[in-house]
């Protein structure tokens, strides 16, 4: 007789769908044991990866959807925005399935491969001057949708309020049903602060104890007051306080600093421990959650983190998956 119970780590129910759209979401989560074997707290994982794309995939589903229904995005029109590359991404993915030509504005600084996925979906890139971050990659785009009018919509995904409402209405309920309402802290990446609105806005009222900390690259900490700066962490750290930032303030607990060099080991122990290849905000995401285990008060809580994509995008990366353990036999 055969069992009725899927494999473990299937979905109750596997389905066909119509639309690329709906694969979003209703990602799996994983507790992180081999990475922190001697954790005090229970840290688990919410793997944004297995979205088609990455965590990105939901904000920009959500705009898109809200901005056809209320006739902003005109058929036709080209889609405009300024990304590190996640939220490029996923225009460039739901504009080839939904006709819709793309035009990315990107700091050079980001990996090849983001540039190469982008080609693939059809979606032209213009890189801007890396010093400038994403900061200037905006200011490019805001110009250029200027000009075209309504030929082109531009994203405004650091002030969209769609953006975060998409983490609002999806990844928040996720987590917490998976998580059985224990989520004691939240960590979360800063960078057009989506995510951080979305989810602190959720959370938050859930359970105003629940703690919600931020984190952004040491050397540029625009969000705690300072100036920009260098660093590598591709996906956070713009350059400037996005308005989503703004109107999630009051919720964040805790501003946390990473190092480039901080996250880079991260990102490479999270591979050869738990096998999972992410990227460099998911490793320094999970340095920040690693900071707070060892503190005394955390023993027995359970600290949230996001993995935002796969670590397949940035294989270019200096330094950061480094050929070290390759041997040749003639």
């Amino acid at each position: 007789m055969k069992s009725s119970t899927p494999p473990r780590g299937m979905l109750d129910v596997m389905e066909i769908v119509d639309d690329v759209r709906d694969l979003i979401g209703r990602t799996p989560m994983l507790r992180s044991k081999r990475l922190f074997p001697d954790s005090q707290a229970e840290i688990v994982l919410k793997l944004e990866g297995a979205n088609p794309m990455s965590v990105k995939d939901r904000p920009v589903r959500h705009m898109i959807t809200k901005a056809l229904a209320d006739g902003r995005l005109k058929p036709g029109a080209e889609l405009v925005e300024a990304s590190s590359g996640n939220t490029a991404i996923a225009i460039a993915m739901l504009g080839a399935s939904l006709g819709f030509p793309v035009r990315i504005y990107m700091s050079e600084l980001c990996s090849a491969e983001r540039f190469q996925i982008l080609n693939a979906f059809g979606a032209r890139v213009v890189l801007t001057p890396g010093v400038e971050h994403t900061k200037g990659a905006r200011e490019r785009a805001i110009r250029y949708c200027e000009e075209k009018g309504e030929a082109a919509y531009f994203f405004n995904q650091h002030s969209n309020l769609d953006n975060g409402e998409a983490h609002e209405l999806t990844t928040g309920p996720e987590i917490w049903e998976q998580t059985g309402g224990r989520l004691h802290t939240m960590v979360i990446g800063l960078g057009t602060c989506g995510t951080f609105e979305g989810l602190s806005r959720f959370f938050k009222a859930k359970n105003p104890d629940l703690r919600i900390v931020g984190f952004e690259p040491a050397t540029s900490p625009v969000y705690g007051g300072g100036k920009m700066g260098k660093h590598r962490l591709i996906g956070i750290g713009p350059g400037f306080v996005t308005d989503n930032f703004q109107r999630g303030r009051a919720r964040m607990d805790e501003l946390m600093h990473v190092s480039d060099e901080d996250a880079f080991a991260m990102t490479q122990r999270l591979a050869r421990t738990e096998g999972i290849l992410a990227g460099v905000t998911s490793g320094a995401g999970l340095w920040v959650a690693e900071q707070l285990s060892q503190r005394p008060e955390y023993e027995g809580k359970m600290i949230g983190c996001i993995i935002c994509d796969s670590g397949e995008r940035y294989l270019s990366v200096d330094g950061l998956f480094p050929i070290d353990n390759t041997e040749r036999q003639d």
